[in-house]
């Protein structure tokens, strides 16, 4: 069996991909790049936040910007980004992060089994720091998107 020193980095590396992966086959939508950490627009946001339990926990987080919301809700949902509402965008933003979430556990070693809660999703104020976890940025043709993923191992 191998043992991994940090954790982190195996979690950084499956929040690429899985993120990446989910993005492409159910938003349609390609990572152009890596986001910085910050932004200093002052757009609004929202966050899709869930926690999962079972062996391993934690958490899962999503924040983007409106605008992207509403563009990846578009491709998700087949229609036009004019026709998106704010509710269909918040849904879709929480299916993103169920996927995302349900996707990077997946891929996790010695994953028992995990409960995904319902996602949570608000308003997010620019600049508020996003759950304390490994965090990946995504620079899309629509705007930045982040994950941030807690993962509770158990004790060895």
């Amino acid at each position: 069996m191998i043992e991994i020193q940090d954790p982190d980095v195996l979690i950084a590396a499956l929040l690429d991909s899985t993120t990446s992966h989910v993005l492409e086959t159910m938003f349609f939508s390609t990572v152009i790049g890596s986001a910085p950490e910050s932004e200093s627009d002052s757009n609004p946001r929202l966050r899709a936040r869930l926690s999962f339990s079972g062996n391993p926990s934690g958490e899962f987080e999503v924040e983007t910007t409106r605008a992207a919301a509403h563009a990846l809700a578009a491709a998700f949902l087949g229609i036009d980004e004019s026709e998106v509402d704010a509710q269909q965008a918040e849904e879709v933003a929480g299916e993103l992060a169920n996927m995302a979430c349900g996707s990077a556990l997946s891929s996790l070693g010695n994953v028992e089994c995990f409960r995904l809660a319902k996602p949570i999703v608000t308003s997010a104020p620019v600049g508020t720091p996003m759950l304390d976890g490994v965090r990946r940025g995504f620079l899309l043709d629509s705007g930045a998107l982040r994950v941030s993923l807690r993962v509770d191992f158990p004790p060895a």
